[in-house]
């Protein structure tokens, strides 16, 4: 069994990816994969926390899994969507360009 401790360090490593691909990208749509990866490192984070605490029997841990994927599922059919939308309209997706988000 993997050690919480592994589990917290990859949920870390995650996190900070994401924090760093956010505040340096300039690309709407890297932007969101980055929060994607976030929200995927609090999730295991989570997980480990509750295997940790009270270990899962295997239809509990297959259940959790699978409602995992399919809140990241979710969240990329969104963000396709969104980028088609704004492809469509002729947006650009570079954020300094945009005028309310500049310092």
């Amino acid at each position: 069994m993997i050690g919480l401790f592994y589990v917290i360090g990859v949920s870390i490593a995650m996190f900070g990816i994401g924090i760093a691909a956010i505040g340096f990208e300039k690309n709407f749509v890297t932007i969101m994969l980055a929060i994607e990866l976030i929200f995927m490192a609090s999730t295991i984070a989570v997980v480990g926390f509750f295997e940790y605490a009270q270990p899962l029997s295997g239809a509990g841990a297959f259940i959790s899994i699978v409602s995992i994927w399919a809140v990241a599922a979710v969240e990329v059919i969104t963000l396709i969507a969104f980028y088609v939308y704004m492809k469509a309209r002729g947006f650009d997706f570079d954020v300094s360009l945009l005028s309310k988000l500049k310092w």
